[in-house]
């Protein structure tokens, strides 16, 4: 019997949002009972992106049926990024003052020039070991505007590579194939890493557009019927190389043996086999244990998990609260 309503889990892609509803069981596990997901844009850069933004999570709030109105947003890398630091013996506010030099140092921008939040979190005491995180300040204060104009509460901002790691727990990492761009995240003894790909679905979609002549919208019906299918193979193997070269990088700092996939991209037909014949590595396209015994019907479910993977994982980020 499922006896604790979990906050909602909110994923802002470039081109779709998913908003997921979950429940704690008795046994302490999370289990997604509701999704909502529509196609739209989600700049942030105005107020009048975030009004439009937040209109759509609080229909999809409302669509899940969900009794809560408290949610959890991800922070992508990006705009937020952690390293796991050994601190010599010091005093706590030495200790913040080092983690802010730590950050300017690992951080995917000009810390002294960007407005960021800095935080520090013990993990070993006797070893000295600290989580430390940086954040990007306005583009946290955006996304926590969208939950406050949808009428949400934040109870939490996760970072992807965290919430991925929930929903794979048995992967060393995970590609998420996104619209326009895909990222590789892989869970290190430093620290999750990240590496962005500058290709995604949108890219073979192109692709076979251009080699056959067909409107935007016709060659993505057609690769989400067919796949590739004798258009669009090239960028098909283009996305894979992107993919392997990254993995070859990682796997200089941590071995990477088995690699999930999601985003709606990771479906693109032979995209997954390619990558495996090119990293040796087992590549797969799971369905997350937290869409499992759902009420969604098994065909369902593995259909549209890449999709929803991430909105399930930032639901599930109470669980352990």
């Amino acid at each position: 019997m499922r006896v604790r309503p979990l906050p909602l889990g909110v994923d802002l892609g470039t081109s779709r949002v998913r908003v997921a509803y979950a429940e704690r069981d008795r046994g302490g596990e999370a289990h997604v009972v509701a999704v909502a997901a529509r196609d739209a844009e989600t700049s942030l850069e105005t107020d009048a992106d975030i009004d439009a933004v937040a209109a759509i999570v609080d229909q999809l709030a409302r669509e899940t049926g969900a009794p809560v109105r408290r949610a959890v947003i991800a922070v992508p890398p990006s705009e937020a990024a952690i390293r796991v630091v050994r601190f010599p013996k010091m005093r706590w506010g030495e200790r913040r003052r080092a983690a802010a030099f730590e950050a300017e140092r690992f951080a995917g921008w000009d810390v002294k020039s960007v407005q960021t939040l800095v935080r520090i979190h013990t993990i070993d005491r006797n070893e000295r070991l600290h989580a430390v995180g940086a954040v990007r300040a306005a583009a946290l204060a955006a996304r926590l505007r969208v939950l406050k104009r949808a009428g949400l509460r934040a109870a939490g901002a996760d970072y992807c590579a965290f919430a991925l790691r929930r929903a794979f727990p048995h992967a060393d990492a995970v590609l998420d194939v996104g619209y326009r761009r895909s990222m590789l995240y892989g869970f290190g003894s430093d620290g999750p890493l990240a590496a962005a790909l500058p290709g995604g679905g949108e890219f073979v979609t192109g692709a076979i557009g251009a080699a056959l002549a067909l409107e935007r919208h016709v060659a993505e019906r057609r690769k989400r019927i067919l796949g590739t299918a004798g258009a669009g193979e090239e960028a098909r193997s283009e996305l894979a190389s992107q993919a392997a070269a990254a993995i070859a990088k990682m796997r200089q700092s941590m071995p990477v043996r088995r690699v999930a996939m999601t985003g709606n991209g990771a479906r693109l037909c032979g995209f997954a086999a390619e990558l495996e014949s090119a990293t040796q590595a087992i590549v797969e396209v799971p369905v997350s244990e937290l869409l499992q015994g759902g009420p969604y019907p098994d065909d369902v479910v593995r259909a549209a998990a890449p999709d929803w993977a991430l909105a399930a994982a930032l639901a599930s980020w109470g669980a352990s609260k």
